[in-house]
């Protein structure tokens, strides 16, 4: 009956989420200022905004300050190297604004945390959803045991039949 939603951005999937199930609460974080307004603005302006609440936190301020357990948390966390940068740009420079890079880059929200987070979050019989990289699929699902979760579902995707695998969403829960 209830759903956290880690690093909701301006909420699109905590709308759907909202929409499709009949959870009673369904709460979201987000460390970016602007996205956490936005998030704030389409779940008041939506059908569901008695069911929908967003929280401006990180998740380790959130996870120390809630003593609520969730059923369901899902997360599509930052993942990509922070050292993309353009040739053409002074060395160090980084192609992307700081809001953009909270959104996207591992360390932004590592992945150590998250389980953290994770761990304290989500009731004994709960499910994480996570999409991460296919690339990270081995290490994440490691780190994930090292607090008693681990896989129920692994769907790993492709962009097109030719091309390799790209990402792996995982549902995990407690043994």
């Amino acid at each position: 009956n209830s759903v956290l939603d880690i690093g909701a951005g301006t909420g699109v999937i905590s709308l759907m989420l909202a929409q499709r199930s009949s959870s009673e609460i369904i709460d979201a974080i987000e460390i970016d200022e602007n996205a956490y307004e936005q998030c704030v603005d389409n779940f008041e302006n939506s059908l569901w905004s008695d069911r929908l609440f967003c929280y401006h936190a990180s998740l380790q301020e959130f996870s120390e300050e809630v003593e609520d357990k969730y059923d369901s948390i899902i997360s599509n966390p930052p993942f990509y190297s922070p050292t993309l940068v353009s040739p053409s740009l002074p060395k160090g420079e980084n192609l992307i604004s700081d809001a953009r890079k909270k959104a996207r880059f591992y360390d932004a929200l590592p992945f150590d945390h998250l389980i953290e987070g994770i761990s304290k979050l989500l009731s004994k019989e709960g499910r994480f959803s996570v999409i991460i990289p296919f690339k990270n699929e081995e290490d994440f699902i490691a780190l994930a045991s090292t607090v008693n979760l681990y896989p129920n579902t692994i769907l790993r995707v492709k962009g097109n039949p030719n091309t390799e695998i790209k990402r792996s969403l995982i549902e995990l829960s407690f043994f």
